[in-house]
């Protein structure tokens, strides 16, 4: 299949949506999806963060056993303007002697779970394996879940912990714990503590709901000049646009909501969304809901990396940013599609071989974005 041919061509974008036959294969022998579904109801979502976070703390451990001490983790809490802290989780490499005051360009990935469910975890095994790869430092980073903290808050926990790494000091005590043996009261420049020369390189992602809220937060640090800028954008899985917002301009390429809409796949489904979109309580008029809409439009942002899924409720409105940015506005960009595959496979079927081709994928363009820095 001459994936290139088909992104290029919207009237070719159904053609990635039947099922992978691997997966047909793995449905039709009972396979279960290995986390479960978010469901309807706000009551069962306790369940359903206990129980995706302790498969993907499971992973966690595993990957960084399997990296044998090269990678370390640590937990940060970032405060941000209501006095609130932001859980995050730190990754970096073990450095020789000699590099060990060198500071290292930093990624930034947030996670999904449709706002409501979710933890730094999730994105866990993308940073670890950055990290090795990379030779860089990532940040997981968390923010507030709905229904108990509404839209739009876990837009600003994001925003204001990517300002914290550029902001003023902190004691480190109070903030990290893991990164020093020692306890002593220290004031030391964030980046500095964090080892991090965002000069080097500066990438923001995230998947799903992560993706959805770093698309308008990149268009933010564009509006306002954040210095060091970020450098490069990962995206997987997608929103940009919701129903209500739709224009003219997007209604004829705007296909696979209504044409996926009712998966049978375990996946993400209009039923879903509707219980995001009620637990959430977002303006849906609002370009942080919708920043295909932003208003101030998509020149001059930093190149961006994409992996979308073939099967997706999400799949044209994110092939639709990617030409938006591509055609429109020159932007560099690197599109992945995974036919046949629903929404975050790589959670749901980690056995299904994809899923290690999207983790190598996930590996490569992040490097990509890195190495377009330095």
């Amino acid at each position: 299949m001459d994936q290139a041919a088909r992104v290029n061509d919207p009237e070719r974008w159904d053609e990635f949506s039947p099922l992978d036959p691997e997966l047909v294969e793995m449905l039709e022998n009972g396979v279960q999806r290995r986390l479960p579904g978010i469901g309807s109801s706000a009551s069962a979502l306790a369940q359903t963060r206990a129980a995706w976070h302790q498969a993907l703390r499971d992973d966690t451990d595993k990957l960084l056993a399997a990296a044998s001490g090269d990678v370390t983790e640590a937990e940060l809490f970032i405060p941000v303007q209501d006095g609130h802290k932001v859980r995050a989780l730190l990754y970096r490499c073990h450095n020789s002697p000699e590099q060990e005051n060198e500071n290292k360009p930093l990624v930034i990935m947030i996670h999904g779970g449709g706002f409501c469910i979710g933890s730094p975890e999730m994105e866990s095994a993308a940073c670890i394996r950055t990290v090795q790869a990379c030779r860089c430092v990532a940040v997981s980073l968390d923010y507030r879940l709905a229904p108990e903290s509404k839209f739009p808050t876990a837009y600003e926990d994001c925003w204001d912990a990517i300002r914290w790494v550029k902001q003023q000091p902190f004691s480190l005590p109070d903030v990290l714990t893991g990164l020093h043996s020692n306890n002593c009261l220290q004031v030391i420049d964030n980046a500095s503590a964090l080892q991090v020369d965002l000069s080097q390189g500066f990438v923001l992602g995230g998947s799903s709901a992560g993706g959805h809220i770093t698309i308008p937060l990149i268009h933010r640090a564009r509006d306002i000049g954040l210095y060091p800028p970020i450098t490069g954008v990962y995206l997987s899985a997608f929103p940009t646009l919701v129903p209500q917002a739709m224009t003219d301009k997007y209604q004829d390429l705007y296909k696979s909501r209504e044409s996926l809409g009712r998966n049978a796949n375990g996946s993400l489904s209009s039923k879903s969304i509707a219980f995001f979109d009620q637990v959430v309580s977002p303006d849906i008029t609002s370009p942080l809901w919708n920043p295909l809409l932003w208003p101030t439009g998509h020149a001059d942002l930093p190149p961006h990396f994409f992996q979308i899924c073939g099967s997706d409720i999400l799949r044209d409105e994110a092939l639709i940013y990617e030409r938006e940015l591509r055609l429109d506005n020159q932007i560099q960009t690197r599109v992945i599609v995974y036919p046949g595959m629903p929404h975050i496979f790589w959670y749901s079927y980690p056995t299904h071989s994809l899923s290690s081709k999207f983790a190598e994928n996930c590996t490569e363009g992040l490097k990509w974005l890195l190495d377009g820095r330095r």
